[in-house]
C-alpha cells in the first residue's frame, strides 16, 4: 500500500492508474488478504478504481473526473496506513522475546 500511495504523490493519479493495471496489481494485493489486512486491501483497491475511473459526457468524449473522489481515497489509504504502521510498532515494543504477547495484568 505504501507503494501505491508514494506513486500517487510523485506521479499523481494517472501514474496510481497505470501501476495498478494488470494481473501483477491484483497479485499485488493478494498477501495483504492473506496476513489478514483486508481493509488495507480493499482501501488499496479503492484507490486504484478511483484512480482510473474516467467519467465520459452525454457524447462519449472522457470528462475530466472530480478530484474529490481520488482525494478521499487517498487520505483514507494514508491514514490507514499510518495506523496500522503505529499499531505494529507497538505490538513489536510489546511483545516478548519468544514472540507471544504479554498477559494483561
Amino acid at each position: 500500500m505504501r507503494r501505491l500511495l508514494e506513486t500517487g504523490v510523485a506521479g499523481g493519479r494517472r501514474a496510481v492508474a497505470e501501476a495498478a493495471r494488470g494481473t501483477a496489481a491484483q497479485a499485488a494485493y493478494g498477501p495483504l488478504r492473506r496476513a489478514g489486512l483486508t481493509a488495507a486491501a480493499d482501501l488499496a483497491t479503492a484507490l486504484a478504481a478511483e484512480a482510473d475511473r474516467r467519467p465520459r459526457d452525454a457524447f462519449g468524449r472522457l470528462a475530466d473526473p472530480s478530484p474529490d473522489g481520488y482525494a478521499w481515497a487517498w487520505l483514507a489509504a494514508a491514514t490507514h496506513l499510518a495506523a496500522a504502521e503505529r499499531s505494529l510498532v507497538a505490538a513489536s515494543w510489546t511483545a516478548t522475546p519468544d514472540g507471544a504477547t504479554p498477559a494483561a495484568p
